[in-house]
């Protein structure tokens, strides 16, 4: 859901970690804007997405309504991402919270095995038939 006035910031460029925010972004009904960061031309280092990623790396959000208010807050790293927005929107969450250590163990599982493999899998097929 894009383009209204307290949209959250998507830094994203077009690959499996930057697919799985957008598409939770889209899930929940978030408003959101996009702004591409082309890491094939190193805008990953510039100064003003480090100061939101410090590790120089997309997905990153800025939140500019964060739950409870305040100032808006930068997040960063998919499954961080993707958890943070799942405890703010109440969404994709086990109904049983007294095993929180399941949600975790989801979460990190598709960040650490799934998204990796994804992330092979565009670089041989996609990336690495280019050159």
């Amino acid at each position: 859901m894009k383009g209204r006035a307290k949209d959250d910031r998507c830094y994203y460029w077009t690959t499996p970690n930057g697919h799985k925010v957008t598409i939770f972004l889209e899930e929940t009904g978030l408003p959101y804007s996009i702004k591409p960061v082309n890491i094939g031309k190193g805008e990953q280092f510039q100064p003003e997405f480090l100061a939101i990623s410090p590790n120089n790396r997309i997905p990153a959000i800025v939140d500019n309504d964060p739950a409870g208010g305040g100032k808006p807050i930068s997040v960063f790293e998919s499954g961080a991402i993707l958890q943070y927005l799942a405890e703010k929107t109440r969404k994709f969450l086990p109904a049983d919270f007294a095993r929180p250590a399941r949600k975790s163990c989801v979460a990190l599982l598709a960040n650490g095995w799934l998204g990796p493999m994804l992330g092979q899998n565009h670089h041989f097929r996609i990336t690495r038939t280019r050159s």
